[in-house]
């Protein structure tokens, strides 16, 4: 009978692969063991940061219509809506854009074209200064911060940001909410990805993103590669200290976060949660 019995659940975990064989398997088949590829040393090793004018990174709207527009999940009912307007600067005297001058309002509905909701949020400014002669500082765009609170789970929302008095608002955008969470209920795919970078290589790892489709991202940092550059620009390099022995400080050009910000944007947008 025992026999019997260790056939029997030897054939139903046989006939799941076969069934599930060409399918992703969910945590509901798990646990599994951690699967690890082994690095294909025929693979691309690096490659060189997008310049400031590739299509992918470049500012293409007017300076107070929004870009880098990003989401952040809150929770099943809320979302985070933010997005920048203005002109960066870099220089020696900087005066920073005024916050207050632009609104930050997201209108949104479940039906495209019909905003039947209208958020309204903060924005701030922020600055990054050297006390070193020679070294040029940066000021910002003015980023908007808008959350959208009692959104119906596992709802398919229509928006557009910006600020309607001037007015200056984005196209719209999607993205679905959480479902509420149960043991049945949760994201049927997460995407982890950390060391990303402005590269050829990165575009490459957006690509598969959004051919993968996955519920939610997860970024673990080290993204822009901005302090790999003086503060005047030009070409990134591997090692700063060893490229500029003599910086009296680690320098870091800050547009290479705002094309970060932009390219980002093009798998954000494209992809709901």
């Amino acid at each position: 009978m025992k026999d019997f019995k260790l056939w029997t659940i030897t054939f139903l975990i046989i006939a799941k692969m076969v069934v599930t064989e060409s399918q992703i398997p969910t945590t509901l088949d798990g646990p599994f063991k951690p699967v690890t590829h082994r690095l294909d040393p025929s693979l691309r090793k690096g490659s060189s940061d997008l310049p400031m004018d590739d299509p992918r990174i470049k500012r293409n709207v007017t300076s107070n219509f929004p870009e880098q527009i990003a989401l952040a999940i809150s929770s099943p009912t809320s979302v985070w809506v933010s997005w920048v307007t203005g002109d960066a600067q870099v220089g020696s005297n900087l005066t920073g854009l005024d916050p207050s001058s632009v609104l930050s309002e997201v209108w949104y509905g479940k039906e495209s074209g019909k905003y039947t909701s209208v958020a309204k949020g903060v924005s701030t400014v922020y600055s990054q200064l050297y006390p070193f002669k020679g070294l040029l500082n940066y000021t910002s765009g003015i980023i908007h911060h808008v959350r959208l609170k009692d959104l119906q789970p596992k709802t398919k929302y229509y928006y557009k940001c910006g600020d309607s008095s001037i007015p200056a608002m984005s196209g719209e955008n999607v993205f679905e909410t959480f479902p509420t969470p149960s043991p049945n209920s949760y994201p049927h795919r997460i995407a982890v990805i950390g060391d990303l970078g402005l590269t050829s290589n990165t575009t490459t790892t957006i690509d598969h993103l959004i051919q993968n489709d996955p519920s939610m991202i997860l970024m673990v940092g080290d993204l822009s590669y901005a302090n790999q550059y003086q503060t005047t620009g030009g070409k990134g390099v591997p090692s700063f200290s060893r490229a500029f022995p003599d910086a009296p400080i680690r320098e870091t050009y800050q547009p290479r976060w705002d094309a970060w910000g932009r390219l980002a944007a093009h798998f954000v947008l494209m992809n709901s949660f």
